[in-house]
């Protein structure tokens, strides 16, 4: 069998998953796909042409009112699920507008305008599986892997051409051994908070506090590194201010900051 003929019997079985409706009194289209979101509803589109031999294509809300919504999850009171939503839209070059996945074209381009937005919603629709209930969960002071900050941690050491050894061993000045998340290249220490609940950030505080404090001597406070996932919590300003004194501290919103802070110790 030919590429060109598996290409066409995949187009032919889309096709037919493609419904056209218009309702009374409304000016747009209404489209089925043959596409899905994770709760096995279907992905319906809404075209309406505007002047200029342009058109509009938007999702009618449906993914974050309506399919989040049915998995109890509430994109608009949470503000990392709000902005992971924004970008997972601006990465398919679509707008989040007030709850509705949209983009705007020219007429001609109407096919790729649709994937865009169709690419967009199931992408936010798969925004509860990173909550934290779906992740494998770990404890400070043992590895993250498995946690999905680790990967995105490890891609952007890697870009930056920085190597690293991930659980490294720490003696502390007591003499108890400590085991680091990550050693960077250039002697830097790595550690990530990542407590999930707000009732855990306290504990995780206190125990890196007291690690980073009886690492002290040579290895100062450059050299060690404290990466707070602010991602999934609203860390509190004393929290922060406490690490501070003991490590340089990186929010993982910040963390374009992470590759000039660590080749700078090399």
């Amino acid at each position: 069998m030919e590429g060109s003929e598996i290409i066409k019997r995949h187009l032919a079985t889309l096709a037919e998953g493609f419904s056209g409706h218009r309702y009374d009194g409304v000016e747009y289209l209404v489209i089925g796909t043959p596409y899905y979101y994770p709760n096995n509803d279907g992905i319906s589109l809404y075209i309406e042409e505007l002047p200029e031999d342009r058109v509009k294509v938007w999702d009618g809300g449906e993914t974050a009112h309506l399919n989040l919504w049915k998995e109890c999850f509430d994109i608009f009171h949470s503000p990392w699920a709000m902005a992971a939503a924004k970008e997972i839209a601006h990465a398919n070059l679509v707008e989040f507008e007030g709850g509705n996945l949209v983009k705007t074209g020219p007429a001609p381009e109407l096919g790729e305008i649709m994937l865009d937005v169709i690419m967009a919603a199931h992408g936010v629709a798969h925004l509860p599986y990173l909550r934290r209930r779906y992740w494998p969960s770990f404890a400070p002071g043992k590895s993250p892997r498995g946690s999905g900050l680790d990967r995105q941690l490890e891609a952007v050491l890697a870009e930056s051409g920085l190597e690293y050894a991930p659980r490294p061993k720490l003696t502390g000045r007591s003499g108890q051994v400590y085991t680091v998340h990550y050693r960077v290249d250039g002697g830097a220490y790595l550690q990530i908070l990542d407590p999930g609940r707000a009732g855990r950030a306290k504990a995780a505080v206190d125990r890196t506090f007291g690690m980073w404090s009886d690492c002290d001597g040579d290895l100062t406070v450059e050299r060690k590194l404290t990466l707070l996932n602010d991602g999934t919590l609203d860390w509190k300003a004393a929290h922060i201010h406490r690490l501070s004194q003991v490590a340089t501290v990186v929010k993982w919103s910040e963390r374009d900051k992470l590759p000039a802070l660590l080749a700078a110790l090399s």
